[in-house]
Parts: C-alpha cells; sequence; structure tokens
C-alpha cells in the first residue's frame, strides 16, 4: 500500500490572473494516518494484522508465553492514538481484589501505559495513549517503541496474573515470580 505523501488543494482562480483556470492556492500537509505506520511495521514484522476501519487495526503480536493481540485506535478529533491489549480468559471474580492489588505492583514497574481491571467485562487491559497533538507525526521508531513496551508488559503482567490466578499465589509473591520467569 502506497501512501500519499501530500495532497494539494486548489481553487478558481482569482479575477486578473492568467487563464489557465486553476490556482495553487495552498500546499497544506494532509495528516498522516498513524494506523498507516503501524500496518507498515506489522507488515515488516511479518505480524498477523487487520485493518478495521481508518480509526481501528489489530494486530497479533508473538511473545514468550503467548501471542498478545493488541487493538490500535486512532481518534483524529483528539489527536490521540490509543493501544489496547485484552487478556484471553474469564478472571474468578472472588479474587477481584487481589486482581487489583497485582495490577498496582505490575503498574509500578511500568515505564508507558498502565494494567487495568475492567469489571464490566470481567477483563485485564494493558493501555497506552499517546498524543499527537499539533498535527504530529508518528515516526516508524515511535511506533515500534509503543509496540514493544505493550509486549514487556504484557510479558510480565500476563504470567503474574496466571501465577496468582491459577497457582495461587498471593498478589506479591505473583510478581516476583513473573519476573524472574522473564529473565
Amino acid at each position: 500500500m502506497t501512501l500519499p505523501k501530500s495532497q494539494y488543494r486548489v481553487s478558481p482562480k482569482p479575477a486578473g490572473l492568467d487563464s489557465s483556470g486553476l490556482l495553487v492556492k495552498s500546499i497544506d500537509f494532509v495528516r498522516q494516518n498513524p494506523l498507516d505506520v503501524f500496518w507498515r511495521v506489522a507488515l515488516a514484522e511479518n505480524y498477523e494484522r487487520e485493518r478495521l476501519s481508518a480509526r481501528e487495526l489489530h494486530i497479533s503480536v508473538p511473545g514468550q508465553f503467548s501471542d498478545h493481540h493488541m487493538t490500535l485506535s486512532w481518534n483524529a478529533a483528539e489527536e490521540a492514538l490509543q493501544l489496547f491489549l485484552i487478556f484471553d480468559g474469564k478472571l474468578p471474580c472472588k479474587r477481584s481484589d487481589d486482581i487489583c492489588r497485582l495490577l498496582s505492583l505490575i503498574n509500578e514497574r511500568l515505564a508507558a501505559g498502565n494494567f487495568v481491571y475492567w469489571s464490566k467485562d470481567d477483563a485485564l487491559v494493558y493501555r497506552q495513549t499517546m498524543t499527537l497533538a499539533g498535527q504530529q507525526r508518528l515516526s516508524v521508531d515511535q511506533a515500534m517503541a509503543m509496540l514493544a513496551s505493550a509486549q514487556k508488559a504484557a510479558e510480565t503482567g500476563y504470567p503474574a496474573c496466571q501465577f496468582m490466578i491459577w497457582a495461587g499465589q498471593s498478589p506479591e509473591d505473583a510478581i516476583d515470580s513473573a519476573l524472574l520467569a522473564g529473565q
């Protein structure tokens, strides 16, 4: 897929100018959709990918313990790019306090993004937002860094949740076990 680098707006010529009929009124940079950058990264890295719309893209990034299915969403009005990574599987509701404590312990160690527990959907979610205010463009390096930080967070968060839920560990023991498993 070839992306346009710019788009020209033309308007009818003002009175008194030559008879060519058109005058380039302005050459405006048309903002690149940042999801196009993620699409190119996913293509280059051979990640599974699916473009749902101009505002939403799904990418599957392989991990040490499982594949990480990420949803990227672009809100042009707010100039916000969001990444969501939802962990598969249902969580035992009776341990929701422990889950929230574990997520707090994981979040303390993250450089970017955060984990949340969506009680309505009974789901663990990693999310990260990047603002591109002022019509900033997303670079390939920024896209790769965003994917890498989400993958790194998932590589700690996923096993920690497994240790706590299935091995019955406390949140503190689960995070320690996950950090050791990731070394």
